[in-house]
């Protein structure tokens, strides 16, 4: 249940804060963040070092709730918010790694998630790497608004 809410959440919070009128371009963005989720929890469950509970629906080792849900709905609205400045955009890879820091904080203190040779730490610095990363495919992709405007 705590994955369909995690998805459920996501979502609302997408249709509130997401502009419409760029989303053929930053769905883009949602879709490579669930890449990179999807990535690092194969991996990262393939070597035990943490695990899912109370999965509904697996997408390869993952929840499918969970996958579609904040990966995807973070990384569209990451690519939404990217801004132009440098500084702004390293105060955005702190915010949205703390907030996602803060879901799977509320995660593994249900129980949905268990940590068993993984710690806290570990996450915060795929997080940002993930988020940098995302970073430089919006730019080389041109999937911000911004970068679109006039077009």
């Amino acid at each position: 249940m705590p994955w369909i809410i995690t998805f459920v959440v996501s979502w609302i919070i997408l249709f509130l804060l997401a502009d419409w009128r760029y989303i053929k371009y930053t769905v883009w963005g949602g879709l490579l963040a669930l890449s990179f989720q999807l990535v690092v929890d194969e991996i990262a469950i393939g070597l035990n070092l943490y695990d899912f509970s109370n999965v509904v629906i697996r997408i390869f080792d993952s929840s499918l709730f969970f996958t579609l849900g904040a990966p995807f709905c973070i990384g569209v609205l990451y690519a939404q918010t990217y801004p132009k400045n440098n500084i702004l955009r390293l105060i955005d890879v702190i915010i949205s790694a703390a907030l996602f820091f803060i879901m799977e904080y509320s995660l593994v203190h249900i129980g949905a998630l268990k940590y068993l040779h993984w710690h806290y730490l570990y996450s915060l610095i795929i997080d940002v790497a993930a988020l940098l990363a995302l970073g430089n495919l919006i730019t080389i992709f041109k999937l911000s608004p911004w970068m679109r405007r006039g077009k």
